[in-house]
């Protein structure tokens, strides 16, 4: 798997400041107490440990520091989007003054002038918040720059467009190790994987937003995909898998609660009862394999996903068959009952 020295950097911060409080806890109940030299020469160490990997990597050595990066990363990421809806917006504004060639130049201007703000900022920048912020604007300036130039030259709007706009984003994630324009790009692989389907039949690309087995089917071979992507990124097996969880379950969750959206040619509550039938197995093995694999994120994911279908099947079996307090009643025993279930099974996990 790929190195990232910031990351490994902040992960020993972190254990730095796990181990203080640690023995802070030991030496409350008087299981442990260092000497004072001892004490002294710990503290000192480790002040210097952090006073050298803030200076080299711009660790975080507090929670307060640590929750100022999260709300930086927050930051980055709306900032990217409100520059790209600048750019878009100053596109319809002078669209009108340019002929072709000037609109052509333009629009591939955006995406290689913020490409060349990520190589800068990557370069002068440790904790890379301005060079993400940069290559989510490459991307989004790079997929608008595509359907624009398509509509310039009255180009059809054909599906073989994803394929480069992935393969862009793709590009940008692995050059820089940002996992989530690799998240965003897989996305878009999933909708470009959907819809060679469709098009192979003849079929409008856009269905797949209509008929989502193609979608389901994708995502998964996304999830199945995902552990091989580790060694082009650190982090990128974790993006992957979340990114193929959330689109694979989604569609799945969509196919058996909304009628229309599937391509079998049975009646809608015929499909809808199969796909039923078909979710809670899928949903419950990838919740084991995500609890036994200690994969918080995941496991996170595939239980809301599992509680939002029992409560779509709760509310429309029983909503009218029970008056308003048993129904709520029996939907507060099925919340218990289901942290017991969850509970046990996160500790037979942590024995195995």
């Amino acid at each position: 798997m790929a190195h990232d020295p910031r990351r490994a950097a902040q992960a020993r911060a972190d254990q730095i400041r796990a181990f203080t409080r640690e023995l802070d806890a030991l030496g409350a109940d008087d299981v442990v107490h260092l000497s004072p030299e001892q004490e002294a020469a710990v503290t000192a160490h480790h002040e210097r440990l952090l006073a050298a990997l803030a200076r080299d990597f711009d660790v975080d050595r507090s929670e307060r520091e640590g929750q100022l990066s999260r709300g930086l990363r927050i930051a980055s990421v709306l900032g990217a989007a409100a520059l790209v809806a600048a750019l878009t917006a100053l596109v319809q504004r002078v669209w009108g003054w340019l002929g072709l060639p000037a609109q052509v130049t333009l629009l591939t201007a955006f995406p290689l002038a913020a490409l060349a703000g990520v190589h800068i900022a990557a370069e002068r920048e440790r904790t890379r918040y301005v060079a993400g912020l940069f290559a989510l604007v490459a991307c989004g300036s790079a997929w608008f720059a595509m359907g624009m130039i398509v509509k310039l030259l009255d180009l059809p709007a054909s599906e073989l467009l994803l394929w480069p706009a992935a393969g862009f984003g793709v590009a940008v994630a692995v050059s820089y190790g940002f996992r989530l324009v690799l998240a965003l790009s897989l996305t878009v692989l999933v909708m470009a994987g959907a819809s060679v389907f469709f098009a192979a039949g003849g079929v409008p690309w856009p269905t797949l937003f209509e008929r989502l087995e193609p979608v389901a089917c994708t995502a998964f071979v996304v999830l199945a995909m995902a552990r091989h992507l580790g060694p082009l990124g650190e982090g990128f097996d974790a993006a992957a898998r979340r990114t193929g969880l959330i689109l694979g379950l989604g569609a799945l969750l969509l196919l058996a609660n909304v009628r229309g959206v599937s391509l079998l040619a049975y009646a809608p509550g015929t499909s809808m009862a199969l796909y039923q039938s078909v979710f809670v197995p899928v949903a419950v093995g990838l919740l084991w394999r995500a609890l036994r694999s200690s994969d918080t994120a995941g496991s996170a994911i595939v239980a809301t996903a599992l509680a939002l279908f029992l409560f779509v099947r709760y509310v429309d079996w029983f909503w009218d068959r029970l008056p308003a307090w048993g129904f709520f009643l029996v939907l507060a025993g099925v919340a218990f009952a289901g942290i017991a279930i969850l509970r046990r099974a996160r500790r037979r996990a942590g024995t195995t």
